[in-house]
């Protein structure tokens, strides 16, 4: 995965007055841990940082994090965690974990469906299950996205986490079994009697 770049400055004080002063301003609070270390408050230009979460690590991203002022914390981490409003869905703050370069991680990344499904095809309704898998990997060798092939699932069918397509020297956490995506049969619209839409309710019933 791609290393971001980003530069944050400490946040001497918290509170929500202050974390709200922050947002007005452009720019949001967040908290750097990890690696037995102190946990140190800054705050984080809302421009960039959204940059960076809309590309393509997500809010999962990788970061070559430059503290100002602080330069012995400085360093690789990843974005941990990132809490947004209920309803105007806006950053509201972020967590951003220490990490080692040398040193696997956990993390999640987005599943890619690909392939002209047949059950779509065939007029079938999708039901994704799972849109990200949890994984363990070097960071640099954190994939972008793992695929899944869904050409041949069929109405009934279900693309399970073990028919994805998982890159060497990375390891997969989420359990084998569970459903990416299903193909559903679609519903039959009712008309009045109960009859199936496009049918007469005396359809099929003998003559006299």
């Amino acid at each position: 995965m791609k290393m971001n770049t980003l530069t944050v400055s400490p946040r001497t004080a918290d509170g929500k007055g202050l974390a709200r002063q922050a947002r007005r301003a452009g720019t949001v609070p967040a908290v750097l841990y990890g690696e037995k270390k102190d946990s140190v408050s800054v705050v984080v230009d809302l421009r960039n940082f959204e940059t960076i979460v809309h590309g393509k690590g997500g809010e999962h991203s990788l970061i070559d994090l430059t503290v100002e002022g602080q330069p012995e914390l400085n360093g690789p981490v990843l974005v941990k965690a990132v809490q947004h409003h209920p309803v105007s869905d806006k950053i509201l703050s972020a967590d951003f974990l220490r990490i080692q370069l040398d040193k696997a991680i956990q993390t999640f990344v987005p599943v890619k469906l690909t392939g002209q499904c047949v059950g779509l095809v065939e007029g079938g309704v999708p039901d994704q299950h799972l849109h990200e898998v949890e994984i363990t990997a070097l960071p640099l060798a954190v994939p972008e996205f793992i695929e899944g092939d869904i050409t041949n699932i069929r109405i009934g069918d279900t693309l399970m986490v073990e028919s994805l397509v998982v890159p060497e020297g990375v390891t997969l956490l989420t359990p084998i079994d569970r459903p990416v995506l299903g193909v559903k049969a679609p519903r039959v619209a009712k008309g009045k009697g109960g009859a199936a839409a496009g049918t007469s309710a005396g359809e099929g019933e003998g003559e006299e």
